[in-house]
């Protein structure tokens, strides 16, 4: 299927019904996976998907799908199905255009990488690498998967954007077991064969397992916590969900009417930068074909940036940042994260020990839940190692614990970060994001159980 006859077939169609501004997509993926549970290959997998995708935009309406028939008389019987439906929809609340075009793209490096995107043993090499290095660690058995995903988008709209982004990623996730209550995960996340390391992950979850052993039942309180990269990505995830004027406009945000405003501690930086080289998120231009960008969402504790389409720019008097992303089931475009990018601090893991004092390490975390969107209050499960932290050492490892706390006072607390980051991406985090290791004073801890 040829992608610029599809998206021109696409805009054709829609300009003959009358709308205003079409935005014609199409991707092609080819993704693969290896499951493994017990040290054995379980599931292997591929799949080959190409997918057009229309957005019409027309007298303050919009309406959007992913197209199945992919034939010349197919896609234009879905295009003026589409169109003609607009018309019994409610209006918007205001009327915009898409982008003007056409834009200048510049290539980003080092996000595209051959050897994924034409390889075949490389996910069953890793699982070996990743359980070996988990088992020599002191593991009993170690389970996971691994995926590759090689990704062509094109974009082209009727105000005159038209460009594509062709990326590959690699990843990892593994936890490791020396018990029932004996685990550990590790991750490695990458858009190159070079930097993906199997092994470094097998690693960390085997001596995180080991660590693990024998834990007591923790107890209810008020701690200092460091957080480790996987657990601290998930509350980022939600952090950066907040700053999407599509949560603002649902009421699900709890940086409302913050703008500008102190949220964070001086000690927290965070960018949603889109252009990063290596970035696994990274692409040249967002799903109106508007070029994406570096944007700062929290600048030394500030909120400095909501992200936006071109409805949301219009409705809230925004410049645009590049942030488009198709989701058809709800309204065609949302603004969203690429690269989530928490800036690193001075610190090392054993300083944050140090200054922790008296506290907890939290490796991981699963089921995060809110109470309340529009304040923050929630509540997550932690997962695999959790340690007590003793006059600024690891000491027994403890279970049976949930943090209930709220998000904007953690970011307000948060007092030191890691010189290191890690790139952290599996299904608790669905953004790809880096962070370091960071500190918490005064983290609300609960029982997991009654």
């Amino acid at each position: 299927m040829n992608p610029s006859d599809v998206m021109k077939q696409i805009l054709t169609t829609a300009q003959r019904q009358g709308i205003q501004s079409t935005a014609a997509g199409f991707t092609r993926s080819h993704k693969r996976m290896v499951r493994f549970s017990n040290d054995t290959i379980t599931i292997t997998n591929s799949w080959l998907t190409e997918i057009p995708t229309v957005y019409l935009v027309s007298n303050k309406r919009r309406a959007a799908c992913m197209v199945e028939e992919q034939n010349p008389d197919g896609l234009k019987t879905v295009v003026e199905e589409l169109a003609r439906t607009m018309k019994v929809t409610p209006e918007g609340d205001v009327g915009f255009t898409l982008p003007q075009g056409p834009f200048k793209y510049q290539s980003i490096q080092g996000i595209y990488d051959e050897k994924i995107a034409q390889g075949e043993t490389e996910l069953i090499d890793a699982v070996e690498a990743g359980v070996n290095a988990a088992k020599k660690e002191g593991a009993l058995r170690a389970s996971g998967v691994v995926t590759s995903n090689t990704r062509e988008r094109y974009v082209s709209t009727s105000s005159g954007a038209e460009g594509s982004n062709k990326s590959t990623e690699i990843e990892m996730t593994i936890r490791a077991f020396c018990g029932d209550d004996a685990s550990g995960q590790g991750i490695t996340v990458a858009t190159n064969l070079q930097q993906f390391n199997p092994e470094e992950a097998g690693r960390s979850a085997g001596r995180l397992a080991k660590m693990a052993l024998n834990p007591e039942t923790g107890q209810a309180g008020k701690y200092n916590v460091v957080f480790a990269p996987s657990i601290f990505a998930n509350l980022l995830n939600r952090v950066s969900d907040s700053t999407s004027a599509y949560t603002l406009d649902l009421g699900f945000s709890f940086f409302q009417d913050m703008l500008k405003r102190k949220v964070a501690s001086e000690a927290f930086t965070l960018h949603d930068n889109s252009r990063l080289p290596y970035g696994p998120g990274s692409s040249t231009l967002d799903d109106e074909g508007y070029p994406t960008q570096d944007n700062a969402l929290i600048e030394r504790g500030v909120l400095e940036t909501y992200l936006h389409t071109s409805y949301t720019a219009t409705k809230y008097k925004a410049p645009l940042t590049g942030s488009a992303r198709f989701e058809a089931g709800i309204g065609g475009m949302v603004p969203t994260t690429r690269n989530i990018i928490l800036k690193a601090g001075e610190s090392s893991l054993e300083d944050l020990f140090d200054k922790a004092h008296d506290g907890l390490y939290i490796t991981n975390n699963w089921y995060t839940r809110f109470q309340n969107y529009q304040t923050g209050d929630f509540s997550t499960i932690t997962r695999d190692g959790v340690f007590e932290i003793k006059n600024g050492k690891l000491t027994h490892p403890v279970k049976g614990l949930r943090l209930s706390d709220n998000m904007v006072r953690i970011l307000q607390s948060v007092k030191a970060l890691s010189k290191e980051q890690s790139w952290v991406r599996w299904w608790e985090v669905e953004t790809p994001t880096l962070t370091p290791y960071v500190l918490v004073e005064g983290v609300g801890i609960t029982t997991a159980k009654k």
